[in-house]
């Protein structure tokens, strides 16, 4: 018998590895000791290896997604089985639906496993936002069941913690997201000249912040800087600007030379929850950062400026001017405070405080 085992489960591919909540996950699996083993729904590839089973599904729908939960319960009842101390995280960055369904059954089948259920976000925030009024209340009803069936649940911050305690009266655990980022393959190319803004379309707050950039930032910039280009990562924009290079969904390689080389990451976003992989990968990289107060928050900062804090429009382009007047000394400056970003933002470092913290007794038995 083996002692640890661990499933994590994801309603969304992490590999290939090309989101930011895609990014956190693969760095939490690889950093997690012992014996373990992704579980994801995936309308990409079928990956099926010892580190990875795909449930696979030819569209990514709820609808699809819900049909084919049967079948990542019974592959994850299956590698369980057997060990003595049994793990399982869920990473909360989909809809709840699907994590309180996983979460009921694998308690009624697993009644001994131990579940950690990851929240990236507090969800019903964003579904009484961007959703109708009756999947707003599901939202918030199925959220409050798995905090309550969780065994450990966990916030990215200490706002996200106390928005959590406030709403569902849950106490949880700070496991903040964070990564392990690789410089290995970043080539400094001096002669770009361009903003970058990275995540998906599809996603309502970053479909917000992109409308932003190109109606009312973009036509300003140009205008005292007419070669500069915003650039676009992460799919599902199809408008068409003269200063807009779309990338579409990029490689995690291509994407760090992408946020490396340009002027700065500019995060105009005016609603989230959580905190932003993106600008922590851009604050590990060594990347100016101009957001506003909501994408920067729940970051623990090093020093401002840079970062910069920017929310009303004449802010932001102004900041934007300065930025790309005094690029070299500002560069200079962040690629300095990488390193607080890098150790503060370590996944491996994070992971094993919060084994230490929480699941010491069942890791000392290995």
């Amino acid at each position: 018998m083996i002692n640890n085992k661990t499933a994590f489960i994801t309603f969304f591919p992490i590999m290939p590895n090309n989101m930011g909540s895609s990014t956190v996950v693969n760095s939490r699996f690889k950093s997690w000791p012992n014996k373990k083993r992704v579980f994801q729904l995936s309308h990409l590839k079928k990956i099926n290896n010892e580190n990875f089973k795909t449930i696979f599904i030819r569209k990514e729908t709820p609808i699809n997604k819900i049909f084919k939960l049967p079948e990542l319960i019974i592959q994850i009842y299956k590698y369980l089985k057997t060990s003595k101390n049994k793990f399982v995280i869920v990473e909360g960055a989909s809809w709840i639906f699907y994590s309180f369904i996983t979460i009921f059954f694998l308690k009624m089948i697993l009644p001994d496993c131990k579940i950690i259920y990851i929240s990236h976000s507090v969800e019903s925030e964003i579904r009484k936002k961007y959703s109708n009024q009756f999947i707003y209340f599901l939202t918030k009803f199925l959220e409050n069941l798995v905090f309550k069936l969780s065994n450990y649940s966990t916030a990215v911050s200490v706002k996200e913690k106390n928005k959590i305690l406030r709403i569902y009266k849950k106490k949880t655990k700070i496991y903040p997201n964070a990564i392990n980022i690789e410089e290995k393959n970043i080539k400094k190319e001096n002669s770009k000249f361009y903003i970058i803004y990275c995540g998906s379309y599809f996603y309502k707050p970053n479909k917000d912040a992109i409308n932003f950039l190109n109606q009312h930032i973009m036509p300003n910039v140009v205008k005292k800087f007419p070669k500069i280009k915003l650039i676009l990562t992460g799919g599902g924009y199809d408008k068409k600007f003269p200063w807009l290079i779309n990338k579409g969904i990029v490689s995690k390689k291509k994407l760090y030379n992408l946020i490396y080389n340009a002027k700065c990451m500019c995060i105009p976003l005016k609603f989230g929850s959580g905190t932003r992989v993106k600008i922590i990968e851009a604050l590990t990289l060594g990347t100016i950062v101009i957001s506003s107060t909501k994408g920067i928050e729940g970051i623990k900062l090093n020093k401002k400026n840079p970062p910069f804090i920017a929310n009303q429009k004449s802010k932001i382009i102004k900041t934007l001017f300065m930025v790309i007047k005094n690029f070299n000394k500002l560069k200079k400056q962040a690629e300095n405070d990488k390193f607080f970003y890098k150790k503060t933002y370590s996944m491996k470092n994070i992971t094993s405080n919060f084994i230490k913290s929480n699941l010491i007794k069942y890791f000392n038995e290995s």
